[in-house]
């Protein structure tokens, strides 16, 4: 076993191999949020009756009714579970990881694109033994324009979660490039989204965005209290281990937990409609900027620290009003997501062609056209903040960096949005595992991580090593998460 010596060496070495470092340009970012999303759905398209439901129940019709024939036994259930989740593992987690470490440059990227987009227009015209025996019953266009916003709001949320559980053990790995790495101060990495991007997640499925009252349980008590709790458990643990950690990214005590501690709080005291709360998201996140502005921006990226928590944790206290206007802009963005509201190009070709807008698929069509402007407005206005008024800073959560999380995260929805209106979502068992636990996965993930670290020197590993490694670690992860959806455990509270 190490010293207490040799392991602050370690430490030290793993702080550094994190630190300083100036993040890749906002045209790679953009390629790796539409490439990720391509995989999810290759998926769709993949041979259906490899899936073969084993534990279909077989019926056959007498007398006008249906009657069983034989029931599934538990053993053929499980088998059926497993096999759908090995093959989720190898369609999606297998060839993102790969994407994230060993497919290092731009051009293998857009590769490996126009090959995922070329299988996608593979048809599957080979139905599955549980689509030869079910009966079906066609929804109607209500049902299905819920159906469709729940599909591509769950995929989205799960691809986002899928990046965050591989990036956070990925990068302290020498396989994982760098340049996708946090910034230190300014830069536009892949893994600076990840925040912003589990605030915008939680945000868009929040009750306030599905218009729904706040809830009877604890009210601001229950929203909060378990994220405070986190916070410390992470901070006594980080603290009372020695594990690494980079003081400059949140502060001495601050942490992830203790940001959406703060943006709950918050948006609890201050509750507003959800049709306003673009415009007080603005307004707040437009101070703050004024503020960064006038002089707040060399102060929290500078090393003065004085002796009071305020000054200690000075970037997690600040940035959390940024992420606050994020959440609200976000719920809006949400509630559009969530209700169907009219099209703004829809509106346009109706006054230009004096014609009535269609119903059903075609609003689908026509929402998904508007979060493609959306999408597009929000990348030039990053561009130009970025280039005009201050560069995209993750550690004080300044309005460029609001505009770039959004944009990306737009990017994968609209993109979800398309994909589900090709063509027909099939159930993923994977996407339904974590999206039924998204914190706890996260959870999960950051505890697999902390003991990947501390039972080997990382930075030391080779390239073929660190690979089995990441896959061993995305495999535990899957497993147990499985086991508890296979368990119908449930945790959510944010």
């Amino acid at each position: 076993m190490d010293s207490p010596s040799a392991f602050n060496v370690h430490k030290r070495l793993k702080e550094e191999f994190v630190s300083n470092l100036h993040g890749t340009t906002m045209l790679e970012v953009g390629v790796l949020s539409a490439i990720i999303p391509v995989l999810g759905f290759m998926s769709f398209s993949f041979p259906s009756h490899l899936y073969g439901s084993f534990a279909a129940v077989k019926r056959t019709k007498t007398n006008g009714s249906d009657k069983d024939l034989s029931k599934p036994s538990r053993s053929a259930m499980a088998f059926d579970f497993v096999s759908k989740l090995v093959l989720d593992f190898m369609v999606i987690f297998v060839p993102t990881l790969a994407c994230l470490t060993v497919c290092l440059s731009l051009a293998t990227l857009v590769l490996q694109l126009l090959a995922a987009l070329a299988n996608l227009f593979c048809k599957d015209y080979i139905p599955s033994y549980s689509q030869q025996q079910s009966p079906k019953v066609k929804p109607s266009p209500k049902e299905q324009v819920k159906s469709s916003q729940k599909a591509y709001l769950s995929s989205y949320r799960f691809v986002m979660m899928l990046v965050t559980c591989v990036t956070i053990l990925a990068v302290d790995f020498t396989v994982f490039p760098r340049r996708y790495a946090k910034t230190e101060t300014y830069g536009s990495g892949l893994m600076d989204i990840g925040v912003g991007s589990f605030v915008v997640a939680n945000a868009l499925v929040s009750r306030q965005a599905r218009n729904l009252p706040p809830s009877k349980y604890g009210g601001v008590l229950r929203n909060v209290s378990p994220l405070l709790i986190l916070g410390l458990a992470r901070l006594i643990v980080t603290k009372g281990v020695d594990y690494q950690e980079h003081v400059a990214e949140y502060g001495v005590h601050w942490n992830f937990f203790f940001t959406l501690a703060g943006v709950a709080l918050l948006t609890s005291f201050i509750h507003v409609p959800p049709t306003y709360c673009g415009s007080l998201g603005i307004a707040i996140l437009s101070v703050y900027q004024m503020m960064l502005s006038g002089g707040l921006n060399r102060y929290l990226l500078s090393s003065e620290r004085g002796p009071g928590f305020l000054s200690l944790n000075k970037e997690g206290v600040a940035s959390t009003f940024g992420y606050w206007g994020l959440y609200l802009i976000s719920i809006q963005l949400g509630h559009y997501l969530n209700f169907k509201h009219a099209s703004i190009l829809e509106w346009f070709w109706q006054m230009s062609n004096t014609q009535k807008g269609g119903t059903g698929t075609m609003s689908q069509w026509w929402a998904a056209a508007d979060i493609g402007l959306l999408d597009l407005a929000l990348w030039l206005l990053t561009i130009y903040m970025d280039h005009t008024v201050e560069r995209i800073s993750r550690r004080t959560c300044n309005l460029a960096y609001v505009l770039f999380v959004l944009a990306q995260n737009f990017e994968v929805i609209g993109i979800f949005m398309v994909a589900d209106l090709l063509f027909p979502p099939k159930p993923i068992l994977v996407l339904e595992v974590f999206n039924h636990n998204l914190l706890p996965s996260f959870l999960l993930a950051n505890l697999l991580t902390g003991l990947v670290n501390m039972s080997m020197h990382t930075i030391f590993v080779s390239s073929s090593k660190a690979f089995a490694t990441l896959l061993a670690y995305l495999a535990a992860l899957v497993g147990m998460m499985a086991l508890a959806e296979a368990n119908k455990l449930r945790l959510k509270f944010w």
